[in-house]
C-alpha cells in the first residue's frame, strides 16, 4: 500500500519511524534502567554542532555532529541524565538549540561507537554546566553485581532503618505538589461539582454531518500550510489510501482528541487537581486547580496534552491549556496543531450531574484564522464494564494491521 504522509509515503514514514523507535528504545532502556552501556570509568570531551535536541520528560537526547580530520561528519547519539538531574545542573530547554557549537563531557559507550552519557557541557554562549563537578562515585549496576547475603538474622526493621533516607518526607521541590497531604489539607473552596467517576464520550454518530461526532465541525478558515496538509489527507483518503496519523505509530492523541476518544475516561478530582486516564491506551491528563503559576518557558515540558491550569468561575470549571508540542500532533484527522495552540475549556454539569458539557475554544494562528469553537458531551457511566483497564499501544502491533504494509 502506498499511503502518503506529507511529501513522503507512509511506508517510508513507518520504516523510518520504526527504526527511530528501535534506536530510541535502546536509549530509553539505558536511561530508564541502567547506565550499563556506558563506560563510567572514563570521561571524554567532545565538541560539535547540535543537530538534534529532544528535551522531554524523562529524557534529554542530543545529536552532535562531529567533523573529523578527514572531513567526514559523524553524528554522536548522546543521552542526558534525567530532566531533574539536568535542571539541577542549571540546564533547561533554552540552554542549547539546534545549530549551536557546544562541548560535552561524556561517559563514552563501551562499544566505542560515537555516543555517550552527558556529565556536563559548555553551551554556545560559553556557559558551563557541571563541567567542574567532581567525578561521582558510580556503583556497579545491580544486574552486573554478584549477590552477597545480608547479615545473618537481620530483620526487615533493621534493613529499613539502615536504608532509610536522612529526612522524611522527601522534599522534591520548593512548591507543594498537588497531592502533598499538607497541601490537600488546606481550606479549599467547595467545588460546584465533582468529576470523580467514569465518563463515556457521546459520539452523536447519527448526526455526524451536523456535529462531527469525534471531530470539531465546522472547521475554521485554515492557513495555507494547514490547508495543504488537509488537501493531501482528503485526496489520499478518497483514493482509499491510509494517510499517516501519528496515533497509528503510538504517539499520544493529544488535546483536544483526548477528550473525544471513544471509551470511558476515569477522572479523580481533588481540591488541587483533576486526574484523567483514558481507556484507550491509558493516556493521561492532569488539570491543576490549586492556583499554581505556569512553568517557566525554559522548564516547560512541551507535550501532546499541554499544561492545563483550571479555575472555578461560578458553576463552571474553566481550563486554559498551552505548552503543546509542535510535531506529530493533530487536532483531528488531517488538521495540524502546533506549539501556538491554546485551548480554553468551560465545563458545566447538566442532567442532574450525569452529563458533562464541554465548551471548547481553540486558537492556533499557525494553522487557522481566529477562534474555533465547539461543544461536546460526556455522560456518566456506572458498572465495571466501563472501568479503565491496562491498554498498550505497541507500534509493531499496529504495523500488522490491514493497510499498514
Amino acid at each position: 500500500m502506498n499511503a502518503r504522509h506529507g511529501s513522503i509515503t507512509t511506508n517510508t514514514l513507518v520504516s523510518m519511524t520504526a527504526l527511530a523507535c528501535l534506536a530510541g528504545a535502546a536509549r530509553v532502556g539505558s536511561a530508564h534502567h541502567s547506565a550499563v552501556v556506558f563506560d563510567t570509568t572514563a570521561t571524554i570531551l567532545q565538541s560539535g554542532t547540535v543537530s538534534q535536541f529532544i528535551y522531554r520528560n524523562p529524557h534529554l537526547i542530543i545529536g552532535l555532529d562531529v567533523t573529523g580530520d578527514d572531513g567526514e561528519t559523524v553524528t554522536w547519539q548522546i543521552e542526558g541524565q534525567s530532566i531533574a538531574a539536568m535542571e539541577n545542573m542549571g540546564f533547561d530547554r533554552e540552554s542549547i538549540a539546534v545549530g549551536d557549537e557546544i562541548t560535552m563531557k561524556l561517559y563514552p559507550l563501551k562499544t566505542g561507537s560515537p555516543g555517550g552519557l552527558v556529565e556536563g557541557l559548555i553551551g554556545a554562549d560559553g556557559r558551563s554546566y557541571n563541567m567542574d563537578a567532581p567525578e561521582p562515585t558510580r556503583q556497579v549496576y545491580p544486574a552486573l553485581m554478584e549477590w552477597v547475603p545480608p547479615p545473618e538474622g537481620e530483620t526487615w526493621q533493621q534493613r529499613e532503618a539502615k536504608t532509610r533516607p536522612a529526612e522524611l518526607p522527601i522534599v522534591s521541590g520548593a512548591a507543594p505538589g498537588a497531592l502533598d497531604p499538607a497541601h490537600l489539607a488546606k481550606e479549599w473552596p467547595e467545588a460546584p461539582f465533582d468529576l470523580t467517576g467514569l465518563w463515556q464520550f457521546r459520539g452523536e454518530d447519527a448526526w455526524r454531518a451536523n456535529y462531527g461526532s469525534f471531530e470539531f465541525k465546522p472547521k475554521p478558515e485554515l492557513t495555507a500550510k494547514a490547508q495543504a496538509f488537509l488537501d493531501e489527507y482528503l485526496a489520499a483518503s478518497r483514493e482509499g489510501v491510509r494517510f499517516g496519523d501519528p496515533t497509528a505509530l503510538c504517539y499520544p492523541p493529544g488535546m483536544p482528541r483526548f477528550m473525544t476518544r471513544y471509551g470511558s475516561v476515569m477522572m479523580l478530582q481533588y481540591p488541587t487537581a483533576i486526574y484523567m486516564v483514558s481507556r484507550l491506551n491509558n493516556d493521561y491528563r492532569v488539570i491543576y486547580i490549586d492556583g499554581r503559576e505556569r512553568q517557566p518557558a525554559g522548564d516547560l515540558d512541551r507535550n501532546w496534552h499541554g499544561e492545563s491550569i483550571g479555575r472555578w468561575e461560578g458553576d463552571e470549571l474553566v481550563i486554559e491549556t498551552t505548552g503543546f508540542i509542535g510535531e506529530n500532533h493533530l487536532m483531528q484527522a488531517g488538521v495540524l496543531a502546533g506549539e501556538q495552540l491554546r485551548i480554553v475549556e468551560r465545563y458545566s454539569m447538566i442532567n442532574d450531574g450525569n452529563t458533562l458539557k464541554m465548551d471548547f475554544t481553540f486558537t492556533d494562528p499557525e494553522h487557522w484564522v481566529g477562534e474555533w469553537k465547539h461543544t461536546k458531551f460526556r455522560d456518566r457511566v456506572v458498572g465495571n464494564e466501563a472501568e479503565v483497564r491496562e491498554a498498550n499501544c505497541i507500534y509493531t502491533d499496529n504495523l500488522a494491521l490491514p493497510g499498514m504494509d
